[in-house]
């Protein structure tokens, strides 16, 4: 008679997650997932295999994202798989989609360095540079994680006509502009090198993201970023209340 495994990773849920995960003693990794989406089902064996190597180190729990609505509201979860690593009552990293093992490893690898027992890690945004970026580091990783899902849900193709300048091209919906639209603001109010503009037009959105000179670095990691998230998040995203396999609806 076969015996089933037992899982490394366990489960928690909107009762019980202030307890178990913001009352722990050390860091916590958190996968929001649900039953039904294939990008979390083709990403459970790399989880498992994570979760056994970092056993004692950093516990790894799910949520089911369709039974836990105040918590996917708490941390503005918008498609699934997402991962947060949580650190002394706090979100310090954030991942969008079926992510490669690596990706995680480096993720992880930044709570189990050596480092003093009080101080938490800042995740700043992956194209934000710290000095100026005046979003606060808690909020940084959920903001990634906004961008994420747009570019995995909504980003048909990028051009990049100068150095200085990063051409978008999206699909052009009311609801993905009405994203587009508040997301560029919020980010213009925290890092305003940015200069954002927005054209619809029959065949699409066009997002022109202008930076200065001094500030063409952070537009190569926002390049980066985007493909990174239209190319790995593959079904497992969606931008606004866009539905569509592994969005949470």
């Amino acid at each position: 008679m076969s015996e089933t495994a037992v899982s490394a990773v366990g489960e928690t849920s909107d009762a019980r997650f202030d307890q178990e995960v913001l009352g722990a003693d050390g860091p916590m990794l958190v996968e929001f997932f649900a039953i039904w989406c294939g990008s979390c089902r083709r990403f459970a064996p790399i989880l498992e295999a994570l979760a056994a190597d970092y056993a004692g180190r950093v516990p790894v729990v799910k949520v089911n994202a369709d039974e836990n609505p105040e918590l996917v509201r708490r941390y503005a979860v918008s498609s699934t798989p997402t991962l947060i690593l949580f650190t002394d009552r706090k979100a310090v990293g954030m991942l969008t989609g079926a992510q490669p093992e690596d990706a995680v490893r480096e993720l992880l690898g930044t709570a189990v360095e050596d480092r003093p027992a009080d101080e938490s890690v800042p995740v700043p945004l992956a194209w934000a540079p710290v000095d100026a970026c005046t979003l606060p580091t808690t909020e940084q990783p959920l903001r990634e994680a906004e961008f994420d899902a747009l570019f995995a849900a909504a980003l048909r193709s990028m051009e990049r006509p100068e150095p200085e300048l990063l051409r978008l091209i999206l699909d052009g919906d009311s609801e993905v502009e009405t994203v587009v639209r508040d997301l560029t603001v919020r980010e213009s109010s925290c890092c305003s090198f940015f200069d954002f503009q927005l054209i619809a037009g029959d065949g699409g959105l066009m997002l022109d993201v202008r930076v200065p000179e001094a500030r063409i670095e952070v537009l190569d990691g926002l390049a980066r970023r985007a493909e990174a998230a239209r190319s790995g998040a593959g079904t497992g995203s969606r931008a606004g209340s866009r539905a569509g396999s592994g969005a949470i609806v």
